[in-house]
């Protein structure tokens, strides 16, 4: 019964507090053109981002549509209704438990022509490592990746092992996307580490990038 009750709580009181937190806050997307060509174009694309956005990026790209993944754990249950509470696809599964069933399953998504949102070093770190499964789901779907970082000029940050950051309200979220990055599966079956490292640079020059800006905000 308590479990239950929580499975239905928890997801709720996420919503609540991120949506509250956003409604806040003064949010500026930077580099959104890349995406926006894709969408005029009826492609779809893969936002990546690293696993210490997830709270704020899904409320922030809330009622788009998105698959997103949640593990086959406890603990993404709860991750799943949450993204189904904010208008998104749950997709259950993830590197370590029924992760090619979960490759299948965002691959139909896309397919479909639903876009998508990844952290390619979840569930479990290493943090900010790029896995190579983002990499297969967008070459066999034939779906560009799109680096995604979120800084806030305030925020919260846990002592997890992804340093999960939450921002503060009244505080000023910057949502900063890098150019869409394509990738073939001919290129990934030649040379994986090297597609990898050229992907996982493309990360981190977003990430240079976001905290460049939210700095600049500052006055720093």
């Amino acid at each position: 019964m308590k479990q239950r009750l929580a499975l239905w709580l928890v997801p709720w009181v996420y919503k609540a507090a991120m949506v509250l937190i956003l409604a806040t806050c003064r949010i500026r997307y930077i580099g959104r053109e890349g995406v926006e060509r894709l969408a005029s174009s009826g492609r779809p694309w893969i936002f990546v981002s690293w696993h210490e956005n997830t709270a704020v990026a899904s409320a922030l790209e809330r009622n788009t549509g998105l698959a997103m993944m949640a593990s086959d754990s406890r603990d993404g249950e709860f991750i799943a209704r949450g993204i189904a509470l904010l208008g998104n696809i749950p997709v259950r599964g993830s590197s370590s438990r029924g992760g090619s069933k979960a490759v299948r399953s965002m691959v139909k998504w896309l397919r479909q022509g639903h876009s998508a949102a990844l952290t390619p070093d979840g569930p479990r770190g290493p943090r900010r490592e790029l896995q190579s499964g983002v990499l297969w789901i967008g070459a066999m779907a034939g779906a560009p990746l799109v680096p995604y970082h979120v800084v806030a000029t305030r925020q919260w940050t846990a002592r997890s092992w992804d340093r999960h950051r939450i921002p503060k309200p009244f505080s000023t979220v910057y949502v900063v996307t890098g150019e869409p990055f394509s990738v073939d599966t001919e290129g990934l079956k030649n040379d994986e580490a090297a597609v990898t490292a050229a992907f996982s640079e493309r990360m981190e020059t977003n990430v240079r990038r976001a905290l460049i800006i939210s700095r600049g905000d500052w006055g720093i």
